[in-house]
């Protein structure tokens, strides 16, 4: 009996390698998980010369991590709307890319005054950060949301030494 095999495109291969990289012995996934840090690495020090061009991060810093994230652009006073950015967390400061309209929020732990929990939406995913503004000296007060908020917190508490 003769079996034709159907080609299903790109989706068939996808199938295809999940199922054999699933059945993958030890020593191999450990060379698979080797080859997705070293590209991990690849992009922190893409992201990390980029950070170092725009010129909101200097050399002696170094990138800890970065991932989407949604801050609260400022309308009128203190009231204001979710937007979507990008977090970069590095050994100093915390620099969220806001879009090309609105100034970046570039905050250093070393100026943050207080840090509390809040909302984004009904969602428990958001921190308040008050600081004294690196350019103005004025206080200020922004929100920002992110997946594992708590871990960042802390992280920010131990940052800033503010518990």
């Amino acid at each position: 009996m003769n079996i034709k095999k159907k080609h299903h495109g790109a989706q068939s291969n996808q199938k295809q390698m999940q199922f054999f990289l699933q059945r993958m012995p030890p020593e191999c996934q450990s060379v698979k998980n080797e080859r997705s840090s070293i590209n991990e690495r690849k992009q922190d020090k893409k992201q990390q010369r980029k950070l170092l061009e725009l010129g909101v991060m200097e050399k002696e810093d170094t990138l800890i991590d970065f991932f989407q994230a949604s801050y609260v652009e400022r309308l009128i006073g203190n009231f204001g709307s979710w937007k979507q950015g990008w977090a970069y967390f590095t050994e100093k400061r915390l620099i969220l890319f806001t879009g090309l309209l609105e100034d970046n929020l570039i905050i250093p732990y070393n100026r943050i005054l207080r840090l509390k929990r809040c909302t984004q939406s009904m969602l428990p995913i958001g921190i308040e950060i008050t600081y004294e503004h690196p350019e103005t000296g004025k206080t200020v007060s922004d929100k920002i949301s992110m997946m594992k908020r708590d871990k960042w917190l802390k992280f920010l508490s131990e940052k800033s030494g503010i518990e």
